[in-house]
Order: C-alpha cells, then structure tokens, then sequence
C-alpha cells in the first residue's frame, strides 16, 4: 500500500537532514510526519506535516514545554510542490521561539 506521504517524503527527508532533525514516521500506529527542536534553556517544539490532501499540505509548528505553551499552533498549508518552503518557515519561527537561548543540538557544520 502506498504512504499517504509518497509524493512529499524526499522534500521532509532532505528538510531533515538539512537541519539535523530526526524524523518520526508513526505515531500511536499510524502514519505521520514530525520532529522536535529543543532548546538548551530545556523548551521543546514541535514541527508536524500532515499528510498531503485534494493538492495541498498543512505544516504546524507548536510549544510542547516551555514559555510559549499557551500560544496558539502555527500553521502554514502549501501545495506539494510548495512545500520545503512552509517547512523552513515553520522551522524559521520555532529558531525566533526559542530566543534568546538557542537549539539544544545545534546544526552540523559542512
């Protein structure tokens, strides 16, 4: 059976990787897509793509522990094509959310 992902999973991949993320691929038994950023401050985020429907895909980004846990989610939907773009805004507003301490697990460095 085909993932409900197939047409996005290298764009989330290679988001991923470009960020040093690690990558969840199922949750509670079911398929998903998410990974967490924290903080050395001890915040965690959280950046979640829901599977692609009717031509379009919905990334969320959210405080799961920390200053910014009553603040809304973030949401950004974007077509298939468009999306590397709505996930490094998403990854763009969890970096401005941790301010002024920074990732817990910075990125590599080339």
């Amino acid at each position: 059976m085909p993932s409900n992902y197939e047409f996005v999973d290298d764009l989330i991949n290679d988001w991923a990787k470009r960020h040093t993320l690690t990558l969840n691929t199922s949750f509670s038994g079911r398929e998903a897509r998410y990974a967490y950023c924290s903080s050395i401050a001890g915040e965690c985020f959280q950046i979640s793509i829901d599977p692609p429907s009717v031509g379009a895909v919905s990334v969320c980004s959210w405080c799961v522990e920390g200053r910014r846990e009553d603040d809304p989610p973030r949401y950004w939907r974007s077509t298939p094509a468009e999306l590397g773009s709505a996930l490094e805004k998403a990854y763009q507003t969890v970096e401005e959310w941790m301010a002024p301490s920074e990732r817990l697990f910075p990125k590599l460095k080339s």
